[in-house]
């Protein structure tokens, strides 16, 4: 593993190794942006313009990174972004704690995963009803509720682990701004 250096607030830190340095920019400790060096580079890069790193800050919401508010603002409302993936309860972060980046993002894939369903339901209601496919309709219903219940889980996951990851697939989108 490579010794890692690198910058915060024209502070160098280091040296860190590869894994470490990954952990730090995944959870959000560090800015997907944070210049590293290693022994060997001419300048200081980008730790997402590595590939090292490009996967371990590829994921990372740029919501909260780095801050102290926004380590508090995970820590206050970790409850709120937990529960905002079980249907509609999305709108209880929202409410509760409208000023939270953090719980506002969970609201967002919460809401996206709630239409989600909503679609999901409404198109094996539909295909329930239609000759030749209906009896294909709750195969099709199972598979797709098992898909929204994977993604569920994947939310409540990345919630309680206080990280701002999108959802596969419909986590890219974002309906609250």
């Amino acid at each position: 593993m490579s010794d890692w250096n690198y910058l915060v607030k024209g502070q160098i830190y280091g040296p860190v190794d590869t894994a470490e340095l990954q952990t730090l920019l995944r959870t959000g400790t560090l800015p997907s942006e944070t210049p590293v060096w290693r022994e060997g580079m001419g300048d200081w890069m980008p730790a997402n313009s590595l590939g090292d790193f490009r996967a371990a800050t590829s994921r990372t919401s740029r919501l909260l990174q780095g801050s102290q508010d926004g380590q508090d603002d995970v820590q206050q409302n970790k409850v709120y972004a937990i529960i905002a993936y079980i249907s509609i309860l999305f709108v209880v972060g929202l409410v509760i704690a409208p000023q939270s980046r953090f719980a506002r993002y969970h609201a967002n894939q919460g809401l996206l995963l709630c239409l989600l369903g909503f679609l999901v339901t409404a198109l094996v209601s539909t295909l329930g009803f239609m000759p030749l496919v209906g009896k294909y309709a709750g195969k099709v219903g199972y598979a797709l509720g098992l898909g929204c219940t994977i993604l569920m889980v994947l939310g409540v996951v990345n919630a309680a682990r206080g990280e701002c990851k999108e959802l596969p697939l419909i986590g890219k989108y974002n309906l609250l701004k």
